[in-house]
């Protein structure tokens, strides 16, 4: 049976940041965590609702309109590796969301590298010489 739904493509590169995950009102979008790997799914339960869209900082996701015969099989959008703490093993991101950010801030000034592999308390403990709890 057809339904009027949303077909989700990728048109530029994704961080796996997940905020489409988050927005998507009927669970279309999904993320899962296995060992070191993060992936982002479509299933088509898309309303076409374009929130996911509005809501991606890397502008790459792209809705097609349609009437499509409903699959139930998610399809792959995104897959990278998990980069963890180099201080305490925490998940910080994914290896293109934390080369993204870093490409964005050594363009405008010099930091230590090593920094980016830091969760937000290793980061502080590092910065300020905190001990470690």
């Amino acid at each position: 049976m057809a339904s009027p739904v949303g077909r989700m493509r990728l048109a530029g590169e994704c961080t796996g940041c997940g905020l489409c995950v988050y927005e998507c009102p009927t669970g279309a979008l999904t993320a899962e965590q296995d060992g070191d790997t993060w992936r982002l799914f479509f299933r088509q339960t898309c309303i076409a609702c374009n929130q996911c869209v509005e809501i991606c900082p890397e502008k790459c996701l792209v809705l097609e309109r349609g009437s499509l015969k409903k699959t139930g099989s998610p399809v792959l959008l995104f897959e990278d590796e998990i980069i963890k703490c180099t201080g305490c093993g925490k998940p910080v991101g994914t290896r293109k969301m934390i080369e993204g950010v870093k490409a964005k801030i050594l363009a405008r000034q010099k930091l230590d590298e090593a920094q980016f592999e830091l969760c937000p308390e290793c980061k502080a403990r590092a910065r300020f010489g905190l001990a470690q709890k």
